[in-house]
């Protein structure tokens, strides 16, 4: 794993590998870069989805876009009294699974 710093901004970077034994074995090699958004930097459709009844009440507490050989998302961190919890969105205002 490493970790870099970039300008005003910081990207975080992991390489991962996993192999699962028992005569299969799945070889997974993929970097991930992880860089920090201001929530009003977020694309129109992501800034639009947070608006919706599913959101009502929930505050964006940290953003961050996340881009990695299996695509592209964003990860928002939402907080609503003493919950916490975090929903991931295409650059399309979906949420994603």
């Amino acid at each position: 794993m490493f970790i870099a710093a970039v300008g005003l901004f910081s990207t975080v970077g992991y390489a991962n590998q996993a192999v699962v034994e028992n005569n299969n074995y799945i070889v997974a090699d993929q970097e991930v870069t992880k860089t920090p958004v201001e929530v009003a930097d977020l694309p129109e459709a992501v800034a639009e989805a947070l608006k919706g009844a599913d959101f009502e009440g929930w505050e964006v507490v940290e953003a961050s876009f996340i881009s990695s050989d299996a695509g592209e998302f964003y990860a928002v961190k939402l907080k609503k009294g003493d919950e916490e919890k975090k929903v991931k969105f295409t650059p399309q205002g979906e949420v994603k699974e």
